[in-house]
C-alpha cells in the first residue's frame, strides 16, 4: 500500500523502535577485514562535511548536495525535443548506415540543456539508441552525470538502470549526490529503493544519514479518505434462512402463495476503518549496512531496522571515526604557496 506522503525526518527517530524481528542482512565484509588503502575510485581527499557532524535530534536530515535546477527552460526543452523527434524520424525507422549515423549523432550531443529532452524522446527507442544516449550523458560532465543518476533511479527498465549506473564516475559528483538525495526524499517507494541501490553501487558515503532515515516509513490511512467506506471487513457467523414474506398467486378457480426467503447472519463482523502502514525499503537497508560496514571496518548488521540505534551509532561512533580520519587526511594535504596549509 502506497503511503500518501513520505519525508526524511529525524524527529521520527525518537518515536520509532526496532523493525521486524527477522531483519534483512546484507552481504558485507566481516569486522576487521578492511586493511590497507581503499581503491582509488572510493578514495576522498577529505571526509565529506555531512559526516563530520552528528545528526540533530529534531528537524530534517541535511541535504548531501544542493537541489538541482533544470538546465533548460521549458521553451528550450520543447525546441530540443522537436529537433530530436526529427532526428528519430530520419535515422531510426530502419537499419544500416542511416541508423549508424543517427547513433553517432546522438553520442556526439554535448549541450547540457539538451540532455533532458534527448532522454524524453529516445527512452522509448530500441536499446542501441538508449545506450547511445547514455554514452552522450557519460561524456557530458556535471549535467550528464545528473541525468545518468536520474535514469538509474527513475527508469522502469532494470537493464537500463544498470547501464546508467555503470557510467557514473566514482566517487560520485555533487550532481549525482543531488539525484540520490531527491530519490531518497521521493514519495514513490520504488524510487527510494533504487536511490538506495545507486548510493551503494557508487559508494556514496554522503548518503549514509539519508539512508538511515529512509529504511522504512510509517503512514496512515483512514475511512474518511474513502468517503465513509470501510477499508476491509471480516464476518464470522452462521446464516439462517426464514420466510420473510409471501406473494399471493391467483389462477382460475385457484390460489396459492409464493414464499420470499430472507437470510439472517448470526455472529460477529470486524470492520477496518483505518490502519497504520509501515513500508520497509529493503534495498536501502542493505546498501546502508554494506556501506557502513565497509567504511567503518565494523559490522553494522546487528543494528537491524532500529532507526534510534542507527542514529546513536552514527553520532557516537561513526562521526568521531570520520573526524579522526579527516585530521589524518588534513595533515597529508600539501601546503599552499607561502607556507600556509591548503584550504579544506
Amino acid at each position: 500500500m502506497e503511503r500518501a506522503a513520505q519525508s526524511i525526518v529525524v524527529l521520527a527517530v525518537l518515536a520509532l523502535g526496532a523493525g521486524p524481528g527477522a531483519a534483512r542482512v546484507a552481504a558485507t565484509p566481516p569486522a576487521g577485514a578492511i586493511t590497507g588503502e581503499k581503491p582509488a575510485d572510493l578514495r576522498r581527499d577529505r571526509v565529506p562535511a555531512i559526516l563530520l557532524k552528528p545528526i540533530p535530534g529534531t528537524g530534517a536530515v541535511p541535504r548531501m548536495a544542493p537541489s538541482r535546477r533544470p538546465a533548460a527552460s521549458p521553451g528550450e526543452r520543447e525546441a530540443y525535443e522537436a529537433q530530436f523527434r526529427s532526428l528519430r524520424m530520419r535515422h531510426f525507422q530502419g537499419s544500416g548506415p542511416q541508423r549508424a549515423a543517427g547513433l553517432e549523432a546522438v553520442r556526439a550531443i554535448r549541450d547540457p540543456k539538451a540532455f533532458e529532452a534527448l532522454w524524453n524522446v529516445m527512452q522509448a527507442e530500441k536499446d542501441d539508441v538508449r545506450l547511445a544516449a547514455l554514452d552522450a550523458f557519460a561524456a557530458g560532465r556535471d549535467e550528464g552525470q545528473y541525468r545518468l543518476a536520474w535514469i538509474a533511479i527513475h527508469d522502469a527498465d532494470k537493464a537500463i538502470r544498470g547501464e546508467a549506473t555503470r557510467r557514473i564516475v566514482r566517487p560520485p559528483s555533487q550532481a549525482v549526490l543531488a539525484a540520490i538525495d531527491e530519490g531518497l526524499r521521493a514519495e514513490n517507494s520504488d524510487w527510494i529503493d533504487q536511490a538506495g541501490l545507486l548510493a551503494g553501487a557508487v559508494h556514496a558515503i554522503e548518503a549514509i544519514p539519508g539512508l538511515i532515515f529512509a529504511q522504512f516509513a510509517n503512514g496512515q490511512t483512514d475511512g474518511s479518505v474513502r468517503e465513509g467506506r470501510s477499508l476491509a471487513w471480516i464476518a464470522i457467523g452462521k446464516v439462517r434462512s426464514y420466510v420473510q414474506n409471501v406473494i399471493p398467486v391467483v389462477g382460475d378457480n385457484s390460489g396459492a402463495f409464493q414464499p420470499v426467503i430472507g437470510q439472517v447472519i448470526e455472529g460477529a463482523v470486524l470492520e477496518i476503518a483505518g490502519c497504520n502502514v509501515t513500508i520497509y525499503h529493503g534495498d536501502v537497508h542493505d546498501s546502508l549496512v554494506s556501506m557502513t560496514t565497509y567504511d567503518s571496518g565494523t559490522e553494522t548488521a546487528q543494528l537491524g531496522w532500529d532507526m534510534r540505534a542507527w542514529w546513536q551509532w552514527f553520532n557516537t561512533q561513526y562521526v568521531p571515526l570520520k573526524q579522526r580520519e579527516d585530521e589524518v587526511l588534513a595533515k597529508a594535504v600539501p601546503a599552499a604557496p607561502g607556507g600556509a596549509a591548503a584550504p579544506k
